[in-house]
């Protein structure tokens, strides 16, 4: 089965990542970002990850790797929109020191997004495949 779950981690990891690393708090800030923005994060990531998944499944073996994760971020704009609103929801809730450094991070971890596919692809086709055993003989 084709899998590209780093990127999906990374997804996931982005923006909470970089509001739990600051090493100077505002003060009065809250602990952390709120639950309910990791939440909705994570439910955008995984849907972004699963479209992702199954697009990249999809990919005709004649198609290049790039031309494949090309169409299928074409494909996945709509979760990759969903998952970018919620990061931005999120990082309006950070201290305004900390906003820029998050949008960065975000737009790097989406910039790479579709190399990071292209890359999945190829792996996938590179393993070797793997064939079920046969069922013994009764």
């Amino acid at each position: 089965m084709f899998r590209i779950p780093a990127f999906a981690a990374l997804c996931l990891a982005a923006v909470p990542a970089f509001a739990q690393n600051q090493t100077t708090p505002a003060p009065a800030a809250p602990a952390g970002p709120p639950p309910e923005a990791i939440a909705a994060i994570q439910q955008a990531a995984m849907a972004f990850g699963q479209c992702v998944n199954t697009g990249a499944q999809g990919v005709a073996a004649t198609v290049t790797p790039e031309a494949g994760a090309a169409s299928v971020m074409s494909s996945c704009s709509t979760q990759l929109q969903a998952l970018e609103g919620a990061a931005n929801a999120l990082i309006a809730t950070l201290p305004e020191e900390q906003r820029a450094g998050a949008q960065a991070q975000l737009r790097s971890r989406v910039g790479g997004a579709e190399a990071e596919i292209a890359n999945g692809i190829r792996q996938a086709r590179a393993a070797p495949a793997t064939t079920p055993a046969p069922a013994p003989a009764q």
